[in-house]
């Protein structure tokens, strides 16, 4: 059988019973096929243009804060999920989620593994989904797990 043609495996995590299955299906295929493992997590606030400069500065300052903790608990609780081993890189991103995930995949020629929380109808259109706009931006191959299916 030939090798996969990438080169690395790129989950997105938002903290949900969701993305943990998807964790648990990257950290599989990861081991499987011997490729690292990339978790990034996006935490994505705008900056309104009124905010004066001052402040500015002082929402930066608490960003980083925010970056920093955001790192540690991705670390934190990856680390339930994860087999003992496994190379694996974690990310903090400020882009949208979807800009980030994209980002991620197409810099580590990598397949996205994801969770989806399975929303349908006017759910799924009012409050957007991540895991379709990502498949149908990304130019890699993204494998959208259902909550419901777990590891074999």
């Amino acid at each position: 059988m030939p090798a996969p043609a990438f080169d690395l495996i790129v989950c997105p995590i938002d903290f949900s019973d969701c993305s943990a299955n998807a964790l648990r299906w990257a950290a599989w295929l990861a081991t499987s096929l011997g490729k690292p493992l990339r978790l990034i997590h996006a935490v994505h606030v705008d900056m309104p243009s009124y905010v004066p400069a001052i402040q500015r500065q002082d929402i930066l300052d608490q960003w980083t804060q925010v970056r920093e903790q955001a790192e540690s608990h991705l670390r934190d609780w990856a680390s339930r999920n994860l087999p003992a081993g496994l190379s694996v890189q974690y990310e903090v991103s400020d882009a949208p989620p979807v800009e980030a995930i994209i980002a991620a995949a197409h810099r580590g020629n990598a397949c996205v593994v994801m969770g989806t929380h399975g929303r349908t109808g006017w759910r799924q259109v009012w409050m957007g989904s991540v895991t379709t706009r990502t498949i149908e931006q990304a130019k890699v191959p993204v494998l959208a797990i259902p909550p419901d299916k777990s590891v074999c």
